[in-house]
């Protein structure tokens, strides 16, 4: 999931200190995600919830000229 702030939130990290809460989304455990690192799809994989948490187990990654590597 991947989204640009809006003026208002990017003013508001601005001003808020070191901390910054990340925006509220809806997303559902199961749902499909990439993993990016600089702006390159990396790896992607399934939100979980493990232990109380939301986490992403990582189901493969990507290699080199987009070829997809399964784990």
């Amino acid at each position: 999931m991947t989204r640009l702030l809006t003026p208002q939130e990017i003013e508001a990290l601005l001003e808020g200190g070191p901390v910054a809460h990340a925006p509220t989304e809806r997303v559902r455990v199961g749902d499909t995600v990439l993993v990016e690192i600089d702006g390159a799809t990396v790896a992607y994989g399934h939100l979980v919830v493990e232990n109380g948490r939301l986490r992403v187990r990582v189901t493969g990654r990507m290699e080199e000229g987009s070829k997809v590597r399964k784990r």
